[in-house]
């Protein structure tokens, strides 16, 4: 192969190159932004197709399988379909996620994926879970004690908790207000990074009066 060959070889490896992270990139944004605003199932169901897609373009790439895993545990927590086999889903997906990536976002989805199993029989399931619920949330704090997801499902958590096991707006009131003071003071720019969990603080807040 001639030097001016190889060239030209090269620099058409490299434009392909660069073409497929921009379609990619694009696809990525296109489906974060729907996730964003799904709402039905068929329109989670849907958010869920296009990150599996995505992950297959590309199985280097952790953040279609974070999502996924975020999408699957959504499911069997909101019962889009067979809780238990949805969360089983989710839990698969993380093991996706966990091979690519090691951060504070995928220890708070591991959480929420542990959750998802546990609720879908809280009584007899939380005992068997709770270390694998708790645990990465711990683990996550010491890498980003700013990361308003971890106390957005801290506070979830004991909302929805017994009173007498310690759950309530006692509990969860003061979490979901720290988790909105750091989502307060982050910019509302889209990303396609982690930036879910507002809708949840939200939620908890309109449930529990401050005078609580």
């Amino acid at each position: 192969m001639s030097k001016k060959l190889f060239f030209f070889f090269t620099l058409f490896i490299i434009q392909t190159s660069y073409s497929q992270v921009g379609s990619f990139q694009k696809k990525m944004e296109e489906a974060v932004a729907f996730f964003d605003q799904a709402k039905t199932q068929d329109q989670t169901t849907v958010a869920f197709s296009k990150m599996e897609a995505l992950y297959k373009m590309d199985p280097s790439q952790w953040l279609p399988a974070y999502y996924a895993t975020l999408i699957k545990a959504r499911m069997s927590i909101k019962k889009m379909g067979n809780p238990d086999m949805l969360a089983d889903e989710a839990l698969a997906w993380l093991t996706k996620t966990k091979a690519l990536h090691n951060s504070d976002e995928v220890a708070c989805i591991e959480s929420f994926a542990y959750t998802a199993k546990m609720a879908v029989n809280p009584t007899f399931r939380w005992k068997s879970y709770e270390k694998r619920i708790n645990n990465p949330l711990t683990f996550a704090l010491g890498l980003n004690k700013n990361n308003p997801r971890i106390y957005t499902l801290q506070a979830s958590l004991l909302y929805r908790m017994p009173g007498w096991f310690g759950g309530g707006c006692k509990s969860s009131l003061p979490l979901a207000q720290k988790a909105k003071l750091i989502f307060d003071a982050q910019k509302n720019d889209f990303t396609v990074m982690p930036h879910w969990g507002r809708p949840i603080i939200n939620e908890i807040m309109n449930g529990c009066p401050v005078s609580e």
